[in-house]
Parts: structure tokens; sequence; C-alpha cells
């Protein structure tokens, strides 16, 4: 006699957000909030840094503050539960250094089964994906999901 099991329930899904405020990095947030659904996780990374030009600096600490403080209050001001970003479970990760490798090392802490950013910045290459976006594309152990200005709309 074989036993059945019930089918196992889907994994939630969970996805790590690149955020800095940006036009492009809210429609990668709305993006992740479709995909993960009402039983999937958003983790929203904001990371802050200064150039390393500036360590010199005699006030280099206090901007430093300031980076962290305006990356808070971006985080701290999202309306997650409300329109079109309601539904996901949401965390927000403030880290201390250069986005691209903050990004990918909370997907990887994480077990993000997806990046999402978006698009933006200059130049050629830069211009079609964004400085953070292309040096994320060689960090990343996992699928990273670029999502134009022009490529997600609110309902």
């Amino acid at each position: 006699m074989s036993e059945t099991s019930a089918p196992s329930p889907k994994p939630r899904p969970t996805l790590v957000v690149g955020y800095d405020g940006s036009e492009a990095s809210r429609a990668a947030l709305l993006y992740a909030a479709r995909q993960a659904g009402s039983h999937g996780l958003v983790i929203i990374v904001h990371s802050y840094a200064l150039s390393d030009d500036l360590l010199r600096w005699p006030n280099y600490g206090q901007l430093l503050s300031e980076r962290r403080a305006l990356g808070r209050s971006l985080l701290d001001e999202l309306p997650l539960a409300d329109g079109a970003l309601a539904g996901p479970r949401y965390e927000t990760e403030l880290i201390g250094g250069p986005a691209a490798p903050a990004i990918a090392d909370v997907a990887l802490d994480r077990h993000a089964d997806e990046i999402v950013v978006g698009a933006r910045g200059v130049g050629r290459l830069r211009a079609l994906l964004g400085s953070v976006t292309t040096e994320l594309l060689h960090l990343a152990d996992r699928p990273v999901v670029v999502i134009p200005t022009a490529g997600i709309r609110p309902d």
C-alpha cells in the first residue's frame, strides 16, 4: 500500500530590492511586491557610503552620519501597506558601504530567490543599466532582475 502525501505548499518567494528613493528603485520595489505576492517577503536594502576621496575631510564622520540618517528616513517613509505595495511582508536593511556588494551580501545571507534593481545611469553601458547594476551582475550568485524606470506602473 502506498502513501500519498499532500502536495507541499509553494515556498514563499524572497526578493531583495536595492532602494535609493529614485524613480528607478521605486519601479523595482513595485515589481518585487507583485512578484512576491501575498505570501512573499521583500527585503529592501539601502546602503550608504562616501567616496574614499572624502576620508581626510575633518567632517567625514558627520557626512557619513547624515547619509545614514537620510537612508533611514527613506526606508521609514515607504508606504508599504498602501496601494500597489500592499501584500507581501517587508523587511528593511540599512547598510554602510557600497551598494552592489551590500545588496549581493543581503541576498546571499537571506537566501533570496532573486535580486531586483532599477536601471538608471549615464554613459553607454551605464545608460542601459547603471553602475550599481553592472557591478551587481558581476557579484551576484542568483538571478538579478533589472527594471527600467518606464517598465512598470502602479495599477
